[in-house]
């Protein structure tokens, strides 16, 4: 491996390019510095693509070798939760869980064998669902965990990839004009902030639209607040101003969007050639204007119509356009800035930067997503608004095609989304499950309703099993704790998944040997499969299978192998697919798969629990639970050198609402609503609009005065996103109520 820069290492030190995974997808290239054996330092690595470096990877050396790490497997000898535990051999734990599971599968089936994981590289979730296919168990797709509306609305729109869709609204040369929607990249995803902070300095003009004045906000050259979760209102407002003004982009609605297919009335489907003619062709009709005739939407020298109402063969229709027209007539400047609380004149400016300072980067966040029940149609009218204006890129995203099938080789597993994970244990539908094994991933800490889930989910698990660092709010909870590595120590794969992440495939190379009786994900599942009697099951190291991965074959992993990833990260070759991957080929502003959810157009949707709901009478404050910006999710609450810059949970409350509560700055307050409650100190600020208040999510039981900010959550699920990918927790359309409570 060779440089790009000067390093300056410590003496007698090995300098060893890798990947620090703890970023959301983000992937920060950093060099690590060992010596002995032992890591001493990172810092931002040498390659210009991917390098960055932030305080959570800094911190390495003292997550690695925190004396808190799980040293020995553990199993429970008290009641779950109690605390209670003994060392065991990792001979006796996976024989026990081995013989546990095989008896649950007996009993109930196999895919009553429940597995879940969060990845720090790829191996992570693919080895999880890889042994779930192994032994004919489900794994559990935890994208539900606050991240699955914005790619639900981004496969509806342009049939993107993971959180690729992103790349549609923003990966312009030189955007004119940036907006951040809900979200805050100066706090959680740098290369995001990165590309921002470039386009500003070529003179770009940054707006950010969100509820809290956050670090980007007060970077940025306009804020604009708005009540939570009334997104969609807001983009449907700018849209009615933008074609009263007929600041659309026809020509780009023509060629790019479904906007001159014809909609047949009696049914809400598009209407097909099979429809009007004999055969079966599936091709979609448009009516020409030239010839006042229906014409497939392929015919060439056509004048599509995208306004008005056409009958073909005695069916009515209408253009997509038309019915998108019918829907943003009902939102003008005045009715969304009632719903949204957002001047007029500002909603007004604002929609007529967004259409002529072209081209407008859009950049949203999660947050836009999580303050609704409803946040995939949040997305999709910011995807419409951005499409109306040809505010969108047409370029195929550069996504990494790497082998997903690798380790899926004895089997395909059951799938359940995190949310149905709820009621499958709860209900047993689609189908029992009895026992959970959570990969890294800290199910109770990080998912919604953690007193529905610990009361009355969790004693109807026959087995439980924790794969981790240290002992979480999760591992607490079960019966068999395993040791799992350090990121730094086996080799992985790191590859971008959209979203504000840099674009590169890399190695995320093992600089030290495990420590204590630490394994890996691929010791632990290959004896584990022993025990449980699956022959050939990981049979590789795991350098065999990253050369595996590589291999898919896909056109983006053209050029791309393991001695050339050992050297650098590797940009993946263009994608020769079609840009839109929708069954239209086209951004689809209208989507046929939702119109029994009366959802087929963008449409504005009340938070489940607004604070417009007669829940507010009794429950007046909205919740929000960020992103830290000195952790990831639970990871790094333990680590000293971030507690001193991030010491406590605090609850952000504004002094319009602190006052008439008695609530003074560093009172300790009581959160709570019908499901739970938390307790914590109060920080008075004027960041943060009245009726809104808010706490950084992450932190765990016992970091809190009482209870957990995870009690305050719902889980229900939204049929919608179902249909289209995975339900997705709406944690922040949450209300509670807040009180002052004495110390002790």
């Amino acid at each position: 491996m060779t440089l790009q820069r000067q390093v300056r290492a410590v003496p007698g030190a090995e300098v060893i390019r890798t990947v620090c995974p703890y970023g959301c997808g983000i992937s920060c290239g950093i060099l690590a510095h060992v010596k002995d054996g032992v890591l001493l330092k990172v810092e931002p690595s040498d390659h210009a693509g991917t390098s960055h470096v932030c305080v959570k990877s800094l911190s390495a050396p003292k997550l690695v070798y925190h004396p808190d790490r799980l040293k020995h497997p553990m199993k429970r000898v008290g009641e779950r939760g109690e605390g209670k535990w003994q060392p065991i051999s990792w001979d006796e734990a996976l024989e026990t869980i081995a013989s546990k599971l095989k008896d649950i599968g007996a009993k109930y089936g196999t895919n009553s064998l429940g597995f879940v994981s969060t990845g720090v590289g790829l191996f992570s979730n693919l080895l999880t669902v890889g042994f779930a296919g192994a032994c004919g168990g489900t794994f559990i797709l935890p994208a539900g965990l606050g991240d699955s509306a914005g790619p639900c609305a981004d496969m509806a729109s342009f049939g993107a990839f993971m959180w690729y869709g992103e790349d549609y609204l923003n990966r312009f040369e030189n955007p004119a004009f940036c907006v951040a929607w809900g979200n805050n990249p100066a706090d959680t995803q740098p290369f995001k902030w990165r590309r921002i902070m470039d386009a500003k300095e070529k003179g770009a003009r940054l707006v950010v639209i969100d509820p809290r004045f956050t670090t980007t906000a007060s970077k940025a050259d306009e804020y604009i607040r708005i009540r939570p979760g009334t997104d969609a209102a807001l983009a449907l407002g700018m849209m009615n101003v933008i074609l009263e003004r007929g600041l659309h982009d026809i020509g780009f609605l023509i060629q790019h969007t479904v906007a001159p297919f014809l909609v047949r009335m009696d049914n809400g489907l598009f209407l097909r050639e099979k429809d009007i003619s004999r055969g079966e062709s599936e091709k979609y009709v448009i009516w020409d204007q030239g010839e006042n005739s229906a014409a497939t939407h392929d015919m060439s020298n056509t004048s599509p119509a995208v306004i008005g109402t056409f009958t073909v063969n005695g069916i009515e229709c209408k253009p997509a356009f038309q019915l998108l027209s019918e829907l943003i007539d009902q939102y003008p400047p005045e009715k969304a800035s009632e719903i949204t609380n957002v001047p007029v004149e500002t909603m007004i400016k604002l929609a007529m930067e967004y259409a002529t300072q072209k081209p407008t980067a859009t950049y949203r966040g999660m947050g836009g997503t999580r303050g609704s029940l409803y946040g995939d149609l949040t997305f999709r009218a910011i995807n419409t608004l951005a499409a109306i204006t040809g505010n969108i890129s047409v370029r195929t995203p550069h996504t990494t095609q790497y082998n997903f099938m690798t380790f899926m080789t004895h089997g395909i597993s059951d799938l359940v989304t995190l949310l149905q994970m709820y009621e499958a244990i709860e209900n047993e539908q689609p189908h029992p499950l009895k026992s959970l094994w959570m990969t890294r991933h800290n199910l109770m800490n990080q998912d919604p309703n953690f007193n529905k889930f610990t009361r009355e989910l969790l004693p109807k698990l026959e087995l439980v099993v924790a794969v981790d660092m240290f002992m979480t709010t999760s591992a607490k909870y079960a019966d068999i704790v395993l040791p799992t590595c350090s990121p730094y120590e086996w080799n992985d794969l790191a590859a971008s998944i959209g979203e504000g992440s840099q674009d590169y495939l890399q190695l995320q190379k093992k600089v030290i040997e495990p420590l204590h009786e630490s394994k890996s994900d691929i010791e632990i599942y290959s004896g584990l499969a022993e025990k449980m009697g699956i022959e050939g099951f990981l049979d590789k190291t795991d350098k065999e299978y990253i050369e595996i991965m590589i291999a898919s074959g896909h056109p983006t992993m053209e050029g791309i192998t393991l001695e050339k990833l050992e050297e650098a990260p590797q940009y993946p070759a263009p994608d020769p697919a079609p840009p839109f991957a929708t069954p239209s080929g086209r951004i689809e502003f209208y989507t046929e798969r939702l119109k029994d959810f009366d959802q087929a157009l963008p449409v504005y949707i009340e938070p489940m629990e607004s604070q417009r709901t007669p829940l507010a009478h009794k429950y007046p404050l909205s919740i929000s639970t960020t992103h830290p910006k000195y952790r990831l999710h639970s990871m790094y609450t333990n680590i000293s050198w971030i507690r001193e810059i991030d010491t406590e949970p605090v609850l952000n409350i504004s002094p319009e609402d602190a006052k008439p509560r008695n609530i003074k700055d560093g009172d300790l307050v009581r959160v709570f609503n019908d499901r739970g409650e938390v307790k914590l100190k109060a920080q008075v600020q004027n960041g943060i609009p009245q009726r809104l208040v808010n706490m950084n999510q992450g932190w765990s039981p016992w970091h809190y005065k009482a209870g957990t900010h995870q009690a305050l959550t719902h889980n229900t699920i939204n049929p919608a996103q179902a249909a289209i990918y995975e339900p997705n927790a709406a944690f922040c359309d949450t209300l509670v109520e807040i009180e002052r409570v004495e110390e002790g």
